[in-house]
């Protein structure tokens, strides 16, 4: 009978160490709190990277001493890269209670790295326009590429002091696609907007 009890108070007190919150797992759960409370499709990716990276740090700072006697510590030696692992620590265990947001984040980077690989290169035919300009570019494959110029962007100087003369130069443009409402054609539709004109 006594061994029985006795094996039954080791058996609860590992299920109690079992289910006893680490300190990974405060940390994990504070980050999901924090990566839950912004408003991730408002930022870049390397917006969310620096937010996430400076709170993490901060949470390394106030768990370091529970931390070491865990046996995890951030090698600040190793520079980015130290931080880097420590990240991946906390990415890992966060998957165990918020799975959804870090689907959001992958998907949101993604997107983002989509975005800024899309482009095309050409010689410019003509830039048109009163209100917004359109710029028409040749590409590589004899298609005419009709892209607009929103906002400010790098080159776009180079464009603004060339004027006329920039019909026929060479270039690599970099774009993202945009949907806006056609009051002409009473509906939404997508063009590519520029982000970067490069000269070749």
């Amino acid at each position: 009978m006594k061994k029985k009890i006795l094996l039954l108070c080791l058996a609860f007190t590992g299920l109690i160490s079992f289910a006893q919150e680490t300190t990974l797992d405060k940390i994990s759960k504070e980050t999901c709190d924090y990566l839950s409370a912004l408003d991730l499709k408002t930022l870049s990716s390397k917006e969310k990277n620096m937010e996430l990276g400076l709170y993490i740090i901060k949470l390394y700072t106030k768990y370091e001493a529970k931390l070491k006697e865990e046996g995890i510590f951030m090698d600040l030696t190793k520079g980015k890269q130290g931080g880097a692992e420590f990240g991946e620590k906390i990415g890992v265990n966060m998957i165990k209670f918020c799975p959804d947001v870090l689907i959001a984040l992958a998907s949101e980077d993604a997107k983002s790295e989509e975005v800024t690989s899309a482009y095309l290169e050409g010689t410019i035919k003509k830039i048109s326009g009163e209100e917004l300009y359109t710029v028409e570019i040749k590409d590589t494959t004899g298609k005419t590429q009709k892209l607009i110029w929103l906002n400010n962007f790098e080159g776009s100087d180079e464009l603004i002091e060339l004027e006329k003369k920039a019909k026929g130069k060479s270039v690599k443009v970099s774009y993202e696609n945009i949907e806006y409402f056609s009051p002409k054609l009473k509906e939404y539709i997508v063009r590519k907007k520029i982000t970067k004109v490069e000269f070749l």
